[in-house]
C-alpha cells in the first residue's frame, strides 16, 4: 500500500542495485508518457545509466521502491548550464510532492556546483507540471519550435549583492512572482526580461534576467535599485552605441559606487567610474561592437556588460545584444541534377536591417569556376530585395568566393567582406568549401554536410534535403562529455585521390582531457563513405580507456538488422525508438535499409559495441592507450547512401558471409521454422523483435472469416506458444490478425503438411529408352535420359502440363530440334550440343537445410564434345514430398579446370490438354493481366509467384522463386508457353555450386505472395 506521507520519500543518487526498480518504473509509468509500450529491462537500464552524460541522477525512493527519477547533465545546445534532461515520477505517486524535491534537489545541486543556470524541456501538453517548474524558479521561453524552459535561481544566489539577503529570504517560500500557464518574459525593444520577485515582511527583492546575455539586468531591494538599459536589442555592426546604468539609492547615506565596462569577445564597453552616490545616477558608457557571425537566437548572446562595486560587493550586470550588418545577404543557387546548362544564375537574397532605404553594392572577385556576368550589381532595398547575378560555368565544383559588399545611406558607409559559396555537382566533381553556416564536402552528387552551430553532419545524394542517416557529434568518456556540440571548429581540410574527396574538421576539447579531434571523412562518387576520427593527445599524461560514443540517427524504413542469428526485417516505416531491440541480440556488424528510392546502410568494425538509446543507436570504442602527444584513429564507420541495393549485397559489403534467414519481425512460425510438418496438431511460436509490451488477441482466418481466438499478454518479447490444429491439407494457409486497443498486426504464412504414405519410384523400359517415373498421391513426373535431359512429362490428377515431343526431338517453331519439357542448361552450350551429350538419371534422397528429406530424380550430364565446356558436369534435381503436391528444381554446376561465369536457363515449355486450355494470371501495381495461350504472340515477365490455370480454373500451377525477384523472360505464341527463368552463376574451378530452387507448386486454390516467404527460406 501507498504511504500517503511525503516525508516517506527518500532522495538518494543512484546506485546499480537500484536497476531493477528503475526498470519497473519505467515500465509501470508507460501511461503518462502517451501509452508506450516498451519495455525496460534491468540490464538496458545498466547499460544506458552507464553510457550517460549525466553528471548526477537522484531517485526517489519508497523503501528501496524507485518512484522518481532525475538525471542532471551539462546542457550541450549552451554554454554555462546545466541540463535537466529526464524527469518522471511514478503514476501512482503523482501529487506526493514527489516532483518538487526532485526538481529543488536539482535546482540545489546547481548552485551548489556554482553553475550559473540550469534548463529543461518538457511538451506543450504538460501544463500540469508549468506551475511547478515555475514556482521552482523557472521561465518559459517563447519560441514556436519546442517548449524549453530556464531557471536562473542559481546565478541570483550567487550575486555578492543579491545573496546575503537570502538569509532572510526563502527562495521558494517567498516567491511571490505571478504564475501563468503561458511562456514568460517582459518585452521592450526587442529584449525579452524575466523577472523574480521576492517579498516577506522585512525585505523585498526584484531581479530581472535579460534573456539573450542570460545576465542580470536589474536589482531592486529595499535600499537600491540598479538597472542596466540599452536603446534597441539589434544592433549594427560597425555603429557605436550607448549603455546606460541607472543607480537610486533609497537609503539616507552615500552609496560608495565603482563602474567598469566589461570586454568581451565580441562586445567591448568602455570606461571606469567610481563615485559616492547619494540619490540617483545615471551613467552612460560607450560600445563598441566587433564584425562577427550573426548568432543564433535560442543561444546566448554576446552581451554588453559592466562590473558594478556597490559598497564592497561586486555584481556584473549585463544585457544581451543581436549584432547583425547593415544588410544580411544570403546567396542561394540550387542546381538542377544532370543540368548541363552552362549559363546559370545565383540569387542575392538581402534583409535590410537600418529601418530605412539603402543601396546596397556587391562586388564579385574573379573565380577559377564561373565567370560572373559583371563584377558588380547594385540595388536600393528597404526592406527585403533579391539579386540575380548570371553566371557562366568554366568548372564545377564548389563555388568560394569573396566579395566586398556596401551599403550606403544618406548619413553612413558600411562596408564589410561577404563569402559568396555555393556547390556545383557534377558526374565526378570532388570539391569541398564552407558558407555561414555549413562546411561542405562533395563527390558528383553526394555531399557531407557539418552544420556549424552544433557540428550535426548529415549526407546523400546532393538533391535529397531529407537524409535518412546522420552523426551527431561524437562523445568522450567514461562517463560520456559531450563537449564537442559547442565547439567551434579550429581549422580545416580537404584532399582529393583518384577516386575519393576527403575532409577533415579539426577541434580543440578540454575535456575528459585536452586533446585535438578531427571528424574525417572520405566520400566516394559512387555513394560511399568512410568516417572516422583522429584524436591527439595533448595533455601531460597517457590517456588510458578512452571511450568513444558515436551517435547515429539511421531511419528505420524497410529496414534489415541481423538478431539472434536472423535477419530481421522491420516493415514499419514508423518504428523510432531504437530502445525497443536488445543491442546483446546483435549478431553482426551491419544495419541496411532497402526503401526502394534510396536504399542505406552503416557497416561498423566487429570490435566496437553496439548499442540503441532512443531514437538513435550508437557504436561504442574503447581506445586503450593514447601517450602523450600520439594520435590515434578510430575505427572507421562505413556508410552506403544509395549504392548498394539488396540486403545480400550488403551483407557481402559487410564480408558477413554467414547464413542467416530473413525474417518478419512479427511472425508466426514452428519451432525451428521448419515449414513442413507431418501431423494435424503443430506447436507454433509468435515471436516478436521489438521488446515492447502486448495485451490482446491472436486471430486465425479462412476467407476473412475468424476460425480462432487466442487471448495473448507479453510484458516483453519472449516466444508465445500455443498448439494449432490444421486441416487436412498438404498446403496450410495460416491467415492470421494481431489485434489490441492500438494497433492491428495482419500476416500469413504457409506450412506444408507431409503424409505417411511413400514416394513410389519406377524405371520402365519403354520403346528402347528407360523411363524414370515418380508419383507422390495425384503428382507424377517423368525423365528418360535417352531422350534428352530433361522432365518430359508432368501430371498432376490425370492432366499433363508439359509440352514435349517425347519420344524423339523434332522442329518446332523457332527451334530444331526442339524436345520442351522442363529443364535447366548453361548458356553458350546449344540444344545440338547437348544432344550430343549422354546423360544419366537416377533415384534420390536429398535433405533441405531443415533435415526434410526429400525424393526425386537427378539428372547428370557431363559435357565431352563441347570444346569450350568440356569436362562440365551439370546435375538436375527434381524433387518432391510425401503428400505434397509440388516439385523443387535446383542445378548443380562443377567443373575442375574452368571458372564458370555464365546464366543457367531454367526452361518450361506448358500445355494443360492443350494450348488453349493454357494462361496464366499477373498481378503489378496498376492491376492484373491475364494472358492466353495459343493465340497471338506476346512477350512478357512474371510476378513471383505466377499462377497458371485451365480455362475452367480447376487446376493451378504455382511457379515460386526463392529469390525476391524473379528473372524472367514468357513468350505465348500460336504454337508454344515458353516460361524461361535465368539466374547468373559464378564459380571458381574446383568447386561445386547450385542454383537457388524453384518450386512448382499445384494447389486447389491459388496461394498469396505473402504465404511464400516460409518457402523461399528452403535450400538445399
Amino acid at each position: 500500500m501507498i504511504n500517503p506521507l511525503t516525508e516517506t520519500i527518500k532522495i538518494v543518487k543512484y546506485r546499480e542495485e537500484l536497476a531493477k526498480s528503475i526498470a519497473d518504473m519505467w515500465n509501470e509509468s508507460r501511461d503518462s508518457w502517451g501509452g508506450d509500450s516498451a519495455i525496460m529491462s534491468e540490464e538496458q537500464v545498466l547499460e544506458k545509466e552507464a553510457n550517460s552524460e549525466d553528471l548526477f541522477l537522484y531517485l526517489a525512493l519508497d523503501g528501496e521502491k524507485v518512484v522518481g527519477y532525475c538525471g542532471i547533465s551539462e546542457y550541450k545546445e549552451d554554454i554555462e548550464a546545466l541540463y535537466i534532461r529526464l524527469l518522471n515520477v511514478h503514476p501512482d505517486y503523482h501529487g506526493k510532492k514527489i516532483g518538487k524535491q526532485l526538481v529543488l534537489k536539482a535546482v540545489e545541486k546547481t548552485i551548489e556546483l556554482g553553475w550559473p543556470r540550469i534548463d529543461l524541456y518538457t511538451w506543450p501538453g504538460n501544463v500540469k507540471a508549468v506551475p511547478l517548474y515555475k514556482k521552482c524558479g523557472f521561465f518559459w521561453e517563447d519560441r514556436d519550435d519546442t517548449t524549453h524552459l530556464m531557471n536562473f535561481i542559481p546565478l541570483v544566489l550567487q550575486n555578492e549583492i543579491t545573496k546575503p539577503l537570502f538569509h532572510s529570504i526563502d527562495w521558494y517560500e517567498d516567491n511571490v512572482r505571478a504564475i501563468e500557464v503561458k511562456p514568460d518574459g517582459i518585452k521592450e525593444n526587442g529584449f525579452t526580461y524575466y523577472e523574480y520577485v521576492w517579498e516577506n515582511e522585512q525585505h523585498f527583492l526584484r531581479v530581472q534576467i535579460e534573456k539573450s546575455g542570460r545576465g542580470i539586468r536589474l536589482i531592486e531591494t529595499n535600499d537600491i535599485k540598479i538597472e542596466l538599459l540599452m536603446g534597441q536589442h539589434t544592433q549594427i555592426e560597425g555603429r557605436e552605441s550607448n549603455l546606460q546604468l541607472q543607480i537610486e539609492n533609497k537609503r539616507i547615506d552615500s552609496l560608495n559606487v565603482t563602474v567598469e565596462g566589461c570586454k568581451n569577445e565580441r562586445t567591448h564597453v568602455q570606461g571606469k567610474i567610481t563615485e559616492a552616490i547619494k540619490q540617483n545616477k545615471i551613467f552612460e558608457f560607450p560600445v563598441h561592437i566587433k564584425n562577427g557571425e550573426e548568432p543564433n537566437e535560442w543561444i546566448t548572446h554576446p552581451k554588453a556588460e559592466v562590473q558594478i562595486v556597490i559598497n564592497g560587493r561586486k555584481s556584473k550586470l549585463a544585457v544581451g545584444v543581436f549584432p547583425k550588418k547593415a544588410m544580411k545577404v544570403k546567396p542561394v543557387y540550387i542546381p538542377k541534377k544532370f543540368d548541363t546548362n552552362k549559363q546559370q544564375y545565383c540569387y542575392i537574397e538581402i534583409d535590410n536591417f537600418l529601418k530605412n532605404e539603402a543601396e546596397i553594392s556587391i562586388k564579385l572577385s574573379p573565380n577559377a569556376l564561373v565567370q560572373w556576368e559583371k563584377s558588380t550589381y547594385s540595388s536600393k532595398i528597404t526592406e527585403t530585395g533579391m539579386i540575380k547575378i548570371p553566371f557562366q560555368i568554366k568548372k564545377y565544383g564548389f563555388v568560394q568566393s569573396e566579395c566586398t559588399v556596401t551599403v550606403h545611406t544618406a548619413n553612413e558607409i558600411f562596408e564589410w567582406k561577404e563569402t559568396l559559396a555555393f556547390s556545383m555537382p557534377y558526374f565526378g566533381v570532388k570539391d569541398g568549401g564552407f558558407d555561414q553556416e555549413f562546411f561542405y564536402l562533395q563527390n558528383g552528387f553526394y555531399t557531407v554536410n557539418i552544420r556549424k552551430r552544433d557540428n550535426a553532419i548529415s549526407f546523400g545524394d546532393e538533391q535529397k534535403f531529407n537524409q535518412r542517416t546522420f552523426l551527431f557529434p561524437p562523445k568522450f568518456g567514461k562517463p560520456y562529455i559531450a563537449e564537442l556540440p559547442k565547439k567551434q571548429a579550429s581549422s580545416y581540410e580537404w584532399n582529393y585521390t583518384e577516386t575519393s574527396a576527403i575532409m577533415k574538421i579539426h577541434y580543440e576539447i578540454e575535456k575528459p582531457f585536452k586533446q585535438n579531434v578531427a571528424l574525417c571523412f572520405e566520400l566516394f562518387g559512387e555513394g560511399l563513405l568512410n568516417f572516422w576520427l583522429e584524436i591527439e593527445n595533448v595533455s601531460e599524461s597517457i590517456v588510458e580507456n578512452l571511450y568513444i560514443y558515436q551517435p547515429i540517427r539511421h531511419e528505420l524504413n524497410q529496414t534489415y538488422l541481423p538478431l539472434n542469428n536472423e535477419i530481421v526485417y522491420f516493415n514499419d516505416s514508423k518504428m523510432t525508438d531504437l530502445s525497443q531491440l536488445n543491442s546483446k541480440d546483435v549478431t553482426s556488424n551491419w544495419i541496411f535499409s532497402d526503401d526502394k528510392k534510396d536504399p542505406h546502410g552503416i557497416i561498423w568494425d566487429r570490435q566496437m559495441k553496439i548499442g540503441f538509446d532512443g531514437w538513435v543507436l550508437y557504436l561504442e570504442e574503447n581506445i586503450r592507450k593514447i601517450t602523450k602527444n600520439e594520435i590515434r584513429k578510430s575505427k572507421i564507420i562505413r556508410f552506403s547512401l544509395g549504392v548498394i541495393k539488396t540486403v545480400e549485397e550488403f551483407q557481402l559489403f559487410a564480408n558477413d558471409t554467414s547464413k542467416q534467414t530473413v525474417v518478419d519481425e512479427v511472425e508466426i512460425r514452428t519451432k525451428t521454422r521448419n515449414p513442413i510438418i507431418s501431423t494435424n496438431k503443430v506447436e507454433l511460436i509468435l515471436k516478436r523483435s521489438q521488446n515492447r509490451y502486448f495485451n490482446g488477441v491472436l486471430s486465425f482466418l479462412n476467407n476473412d472469416e475468424p476460425l480462432k481466438n487466442i487471448s495473448i499478454e507479453q510484458v516483453n518479447n519472449d516466444a508465445f506458444k500455443f498448439i494449432y490444429q490444421t486441416k487436412d491439407d498438404p498446403f496450410v494457409s495460416l491467415q492470421y490478425v494481431l489485434e489490441n486497443e492500438s494497433q492491428t498486426i495482419q500476416g500469413s504464412s504457409l506450412l506444408l503438411r507431409k503424409a505417411n504414405r511413400p514416394i513410389q519410384s519406377r524405371k520402365i523400359d519403354g520403346n528402347g529408352q528407360y523411363i524414370y517415373e515418380i508419383e507422390n498421391g495425384d503428382l507424377q513426373f517423368k525423365a528418360a535420359p535417352g531422350f534428352f535431359p530433361t522432365l518430359y512429362s508432368i501430371c498432376f490428377q490425370g492432366r499433363e502440363w508439359l509440352d514435349s515431343s517425347f519420344p524423339t526431338p523434332e522442329p518446332k517453331a523457332w527451334w530444331n530440334p526442339w524436345t520442351g519439357g522442363f529443364s535447366s542448361h548453361l548458356s553458350g552450350i546449344s540444344l545440338f550440343s547437348y544432344i550430343k551429350e549422354s546423360s544419366q538419371t537416377s533415384f534420390v534422397k536429398k535433405q533441405d537445410q531443415y533435415k526434410n528429406e526429400w525424393e526425386g530424380l537427378a539428372i547428370e550430364t557431363v559435357i565431352e564434345h563441347h570444346e569450350k565446356w568440356k569436362g562440365l558436369k551439370i546435375t538436375q534435381y527434381f524433387l518432391t514430398i510425401p503428400g505434397v503436391p509440388m516439385i523443387a528444381h535446383y542445378t548443380e554446376l562443377e567443373h575442375r579446370n574452368r571458372t564458370i561465369n555464365q546464366f543457367v536457363y531454367t526452361d518450361m515449355f506448358l500445355k494443360n490438354i492443350s494450348m488453349k486450355n493454357t494462361s496464366v494470371h499477373l498481378h503489378n501495381k496498376g492491376g492484373s493481366t491475364k494472358f492466353n495461350a495459343g493465340f497471338e504472340e506476346h512477350i512478357f515477365r512474371l510476378n513471383n509467384p505466377s499462377t497458371f490455370s485451365d480455362n475452367d480454373q480447376s487446376q493451378h500451377l504455382q511457379l515460386v522463386s526463392s529469390k525476391d525477384l524473379l528473372d524472367s523472360e514468357c513468350i505465348f505464341s500460336e504454337d508454344f508457353a515458353l516460361v524461361s527463368t535465368m539466374e547468373f552463376v559464378r564459380n571458381s574451378p574446383g568447386h561445386s555450386k547450385k542454383t537457388d530452387p524453384i518450386f512448382m507448386l499445384f494447389p486447389h486454390l491459388p496461394i498469396d505472395k505473402d504465404m511464400i516467404k516460409n518457402l523461399k527460406s528452403i535450400k538445399f
